[in-house]
């Protein structure tokens, strides 16, 4: 399975257009950031909507990319008939010095940016300072350094929100970063995240102030689209947006999302916070591709009124589990199996990683039905899971080959349930192995900790350490240890080609060979010829794969990095070549400068390409109304073409997409 292809979203778009009624707008009719008449706010001075936004940008990176967020919500900006409020939050840096951006905690009014830069000079602000340049809103309250990560921090900014921007729906947008059952919006300052626990009761709070449960909370944060997520929010929100998978923050389309509201509120007076929550996943699965893939490459929307039938579902299965391993002991080997084989959604990087072991409900209880080794009590269970998901999903996407099988909820599914390491070298005295999963309410409220329990084993490595007398504490220093080992080994297997463009660059400049992080010229100019004839065939199978692609819409784009691949090879090769060899010397500076040149040139072709027909088609898309799109995006359901997505785009998507919390940062 490649992931750098990008099949068609798999999008539920029949009920989304169905809810509200599609009709085609009138040609006249305005784009959506432009849609200033309508509907007046209610005779006591509520509008129809306050959007609240809660954007931390205190933790890995993010200040950079916060304040795009607000940038995105000024596309749009506030109107007669809708608020949209932010609080932004962003670490001190170093280089705010140079850059004069700001640090600390801002609250802002979202007023509309009447010309926002395009596409390329948004994407170039995630990059270059001053990152704060370009927004117009005014600041309604400088906070300082207040903490982000602290739930009551997010209580006061929905009471001060719900408190000075009156609505009759409500809808809370979380920006940060994400571990699931384990919270979000880490600050890195304080090392606080926003426990479930506490989000559920900032919530109650707001809810308190609002005198209704509030219509609608959306992530925009990784794995957070999780049904222990979704059980603990299920009495203070109607319906709750967010992905299973890793996204790149800034992944939810606040621009387009926010001129959908403001247009149909203007054209029709009111939406209900279904069609919201509809819109934030037509407007994922609308993106261009492989805009869409890269950036967020899952989205559900749940009706949370209806996850309690979900949990109880999912409990009955794991008590018929439980029932067919009491029948059958070895039965243990065969759910092990398809937990292995079920969707998951996060590399394990590290050893004290937990996110793999988040997979997809849906997908495992299909998994389940269709295997005889269990009984028809399981299999009954398991049908009842997926139509109580079914029930609960109000609109899915899933896009790309990496996420087929994603049916929108996932659950913490580990196969050595209680083994986990700490992230940490040392071992803190309160270590909770479970990441406080036994803590959430799926936990207490069913019996699927005993039956991870029953099944769980720790690695026969493990096992071996700890039969020779090792303690816990011992077993996590080796444990460390190798993977700092792991990374060691990565890297060799890549050094014949890190050594090959090292020494064509000193070729490219008329300088003799040299040595490579200690290797010597004599065995490392041979590791270098096998270092480009090793990218000479990765690419040449790159140009041969493409040619019989008659899916690829992108397809010489494809082609043409492949021959670049084949062309720098063959350079970092014959410079190598040239170098060892006396005979060949004339060789080594003109392979020199193609090795060296041609990846440059590489980079910038899929740079420009990509970014040139995102723009051209984000464009279009901007041009349309939400109707208008919703009609070109169900025309083109049945196509299964896909997208080549170049190395050097991907690369960049993933500078943009800082990753799920990093629980060494995370403060105990």
């Amino acid at each position: 399975m490649k992931v750098s292809y990008l099949p068609t979203a798999r999008t539920n778009l029949s009920r989304a257009a169905a809810a509200p009624e599609s009709r085609e707008a009138p040609e006249s009719s305005a784009p959506a950031d432009r849609a200033e008449l309508g509907a007046a706010p209610s005779q006591d001075g509520r509008k129809k909507w306050t959007v609240l936004v809660y954007a931390n940008g205190k933790a890995d990176g993010l200040d950079r990319l916060a304040p795009s967020v607000l940038r995105e919500l000024e596309v749009a900006g506030s109107d007669q008939n809708l608020n949209i409020v932010a609080e932004l939050g962003r670490e001190k840096r170093w280089y705010d010095r140079v850059s004069k951006d700001w640090h600390g905690v801002k609250r802002y009014e979202v007023q509309r940016n009447p010309d926002p830069a395009p596409l390329q000079q948004e994407v170039l602000r995630w990059f270059v300072p001053p990152y704060t340049d370009g927004i117009i809103s005014p600041v309604k309250e400088d906070l300082g350094d207040v903490d982000m990560g602290s739930s009551a921090s997010l209580s006061d900014f929905l009471s001060w929100g719900i408190k000075n921007y009156p609505a009759e729906h409500y809808a809370v947008i979380i920006y940060g970063q994400g571990a699931g059952f384990a919270g979000s919006a880490l600050d890195e300052t304080t090392g606080q995240v926003v426990t479930n626990k506490g989000l559920e009761q900032a919530l109650r709070e707001a809810r308190h102030e609002a005198g209704k449960k509030l219509d609608l909370v959306a992530f925009d944060s990784n794995l957070m689209g999780q049904l222990e997520v979704a059980h603990q929010l299920k009495d203070v929100a109607d319906f709750m947006v967010a992905s299973e998978a890793q996204v790149a923050l800034g992944s939810l389309s606040l621009d387009m999302v926010m001129k959908d509201l403001k247009f149909e509120l203007a054209e029709k007076g009111n939406v209900t916070p279904e069609q919201l929550a509809r819109w934030f996943v037509f407007e994922t699965a609308a993106q261009p591709k492989p805009l869409a893939e890269m950036v967020n490459p899952t989205l559900t929307a749940v009706d949370l009124s209806k996850i309690e039938a979900v949990k109880g579902a999912y409990g009955a299965l794991a008590d018929a589990l439980a029932g067919d391993l009491s029948a059958d002991p070895e039965r243990k080997a065969a759910l092990r199996e398809i937990l292995e084989k079920t969707q998951s959604f996060a590399a394990e990087s590290a050893s004290h990683d937990f996110y793999h072991d988040f997979r997809d409900v849906g997908h495992f209880a299909e998994l389940l039905a269709a295997d005889g080794r269990f009984s028809d009590g399981v299999k009954t269970a398991a049908g009842a899971v997926l139509g109580a998901t079914g029930q609960a999903t109000v609109d899915h996407a899933a896009i790309g080959a990496a996420v087929e099988n994603a049916h929108g909820l996932s659950a913490y599914l580990p196969l050595d349930y209680g083994y986990d390491m700490p992230a940490t070298f040392r071992q803190p005295k309160m270590h909770d192995p479970l990441h406080g999963w036994n803590d959430t309410s799926v936990s207490q409220e069913t019996n699927w900790g005993k039956l991870l329990q029953q099944i769980s084993e720790d690695s026969g490595f493990h096992q071996g350490l700890r039969s020779l007398g090792l303690s816990d504490a011992w077993i996590n220093k080796v444990d460390k240890t190798l993977g700092l080992g792991k990374k060691a080994v990565r890297f060799v297997l890549g050094l014949g080609s890190n050594i090959g463009h090292w020494q064509a660059y000193r070729a490219a400049r008329n300088q003799g060979a040299s040595s490579y992080f200690g290797i010597p010229p004599k065995f490392g100019l041979p590791l270098a010829i096998a270092g480009g004839a090793r990218d000479t065939v990765r690419g040449a199978g790159q140009v041969v794969s493409a040619a019989g692609e008659d899916k690829l819409v992108n397809k010489r784009q494809k082609i043409v990095d492949g021959v670049l691949d084949v062309v720098t090879g063959v350079a970092v090769s014959a410079a190598a070549v040239g170098m060892l060899f006396p005979a060949a010397a004339a060789l080594a500076q003109p392979a020199g400068i193609a090795a060296f040149g041609i990846p440059l040139a590489k980079a910038g072709y899929d740079i420009w390409e990509t970014s040139h027909k995102t723009a051209a088609a984000r464009e279009e898309m901007d041009a349309l109304t939400p109707d208008q799109r919703r009609q070109a995006h169900a025309s083109k359901q049945d196509d299964d073409s896909y997208h080549y997505i170049s190395p050097v785009v991907r690369g960049l998507s993933y500078l943009n997409s800082p990753g799920p919390i990093d629980q060494r940062k995370v403060s105990a």
